[in-house]
């Protein structure tokens, strides 16, 4: 049994749920548990930006003012509450980031769930999410990241959950908590939030304007039609907008409690004073950072923490903001698939993906100031979500071949760095002439080769890189073979 959407799209139709479902959900949360929580307080130190979160959280705690603020305080008076109830120790400071991670995992499966109707593209999707490596890095530390990620993601899937619902009074209830997934994940972080509430309220929009025109028989609605159609747009924004914007204002209020701002006038201030900040930071440049174009591409990651100076024959420990590159690099295919598809197909959840990927990556070609690669994470969480789409139909048989090439084409690179040029080129051609004899035998059974063997890479890739996710001690041998750019330059992982 299916439940039909509201738009137009036959293909989004979501399973009512059953057993499956809660054992996947119950799957996925043991691993991210594991995964995440596993030696969540090692190392005992604060780890880069950590100097930063945790000193303010410290202050929130002692009523002190804190004139390190780059950004808006939900994160850490989460984190000054975890201190609160379970001790200052490095593991408290990250609990509240972890436990939002493993959150993130099942957001993500649910939303999968409802953008695409397939158990299978979900499960791929949260998959992807625990393998990705910055998502399961920043799920591990005490930074703003993983908090406006995770609300963001709340706010996507309370949005598909409103474009599937006909009932009108469960419609405004999911208005509610779409604002107040946008106010929290305003509350996290500067500008990229903004991004997110404009993403979401236009596809809101256009969902609205979608189902009132959608299999009305006359093309000239009369005046009554325009005017109930202009008080849905201009309700739900200003109930979803202005809701946000309260919840936002709301993660300021202990900043006014403590006296340290007396009205509006201070917090006017303080955004000036961010802007002007961040201005003025540009000019100064920082070893890490990076443009915008180079993080599809995965080419300057960020070293987090290591244990001490290299010494030769010393185990390596270290915590490096790097993504799996087999997934990275392959989601760059997967978006340019889902595109180049988009222009016959035109669905809103591959709509919704495309558009927020160019978004939040075109949101930085304007900034002046110093970039990271983790700036690419709400990106390249809408990228995860379309390979995950595209795997689970190479699975079902859904696409051609040349998306089959494509696909495989994305893994060459691993390929050649992870096993080096002669013995990479074997790999490569072996996968190439096995695709090619399983095509000949069967298009179906090459579609699910191409899935099943992209899943294999993708966790051979993530057992291999977790010791410099997680801060394993590694052979400098071991961590030399991971370290598959390095050199002067941009293209650097050393």
């Amino acid at each position: 049994m299916f439940e039909k959407s509201v738009n137009s799209e036959p293909r989004i139709a979501v399973p009512q749920w059953s057993r499956a479902d809660t054992l996947l959900i119950c799957g996925l949360l043991l691993a991210g548990f594991v995964t995440i929580f596993w030696r969540l307080g090692t190392p005992s130190v604060m780890v880069f930006d950590e100097d930063l979160t945790v000193p303010w959280a410290r202050a929130y705690l002692e009523g002190i003012p804190y004139n390190r603020i780059h950004h808006p305080p939900l994160p850490v008076l989460l984190i000054s509450l975890a201190i609160r109830i379970f001790g200052d120790w490095a593991s408290s400071w990250r609990l509240p980031g972890a436990t939002l991670g493993v959150s993130l995992v099942v957001i993500t499966y649910l939303l999968g769930r409802r953008m695409f109707g397939s158990r299978l593209a979900a499960t791929l999707a949260a998959m992807l999410l625990l393998c990705s490596g910055l998502f399961l890095v920043h799920s591990r530390v005490a930074f703003h990241e993983i908090f406006y990620l995770t609300f963001a993601a709340l706010s996507y899937l309370m949005l598909f959950r409103f474009a599937q619902n006909p009932d009108h009074r469960s419609q405004r209830r999911i208005l509610v908590g779409m604002g107040v997934a946008l106010g929290l994940c305003l509350g996290s972080k500067l500008l990229i939030p903004g991004v997110t509430e404009l993403l979401v309220l236009g596809f809101l929009e256009f969902l609205l304007v979608g189902t009132a025109t959608h299999g009305v028989s006359n093309p000239r609605p009369g005046s009554g039609d325009r005017r109930m159609l202009a008080l849905k747009l201009g309700g739900s924004l200003a109930l979803v907008g202005g809701l946000s914007a309260l919840v936002y204002e709301a993660a300021f209020l202990p900043n006014y409690w403590f006296g340290w701002w007396r009205g509006i006038g201070d917090q006017l201030a303080y955004h000036i004073l961010i802007y002007r900040r961040d201005i003025n930071v540009g000019a100064h440049g920082h070893p890490y950072d990076s443009p915008w174009w180079s993080w599809p591409l995965m080419l300057r990651p960020i070293l987090y923490w290591h244990n001490s100076e290299f010494f030769p024959n010393r185990p390596i420990a270290e915590i490096m903001a790097l993504g799996n590159p087999v997934i990275c690099w392959s989601v760059l295919a997967a978006i340019s698939l889902l595109a180049v598809r988009e222009g016959a197909r035109r669905s809103v959840a591959g709509a919704f993906i495309v558009v927020g990927y160019v978004l939040y990556l075109a949101m930085w070609i304007p900034i002046t100031h110093y970039k990271f690669v983790y700036h690419y994470m709400p990106a390249l969480y809408l990228g995860l979500l379309a390979l995950a789409d595209l795997l689970a139909e190479c699975w079902e048989g859904k696409r051609k071949g040349w998306e089959h090439a494509a696909l495989l084409l994305s893994l060459a690179p691993a390929a050649l760095l992870g096993f080096g040029m002669t013995l990479g080129l074997v790999v490569a051609v072996a996968m190439v002439l096995s695709y090619t004899a399983l095509r000949w035998f069967d298009s179906g059974l090459a579609g699910r080769f191409v899935c099943a063997l992209f899943v294999l890479a993708i966790f051979v890739a993530f057992a291999y890189f977790f010791p410099i996710w997680t801060g394993l001690p590694i052979s400098p041998s071991g961590f030399r073979a991971r370290m598959w750019l390095h050199g002067p330059g941009l293209a650097n992982w050393m």
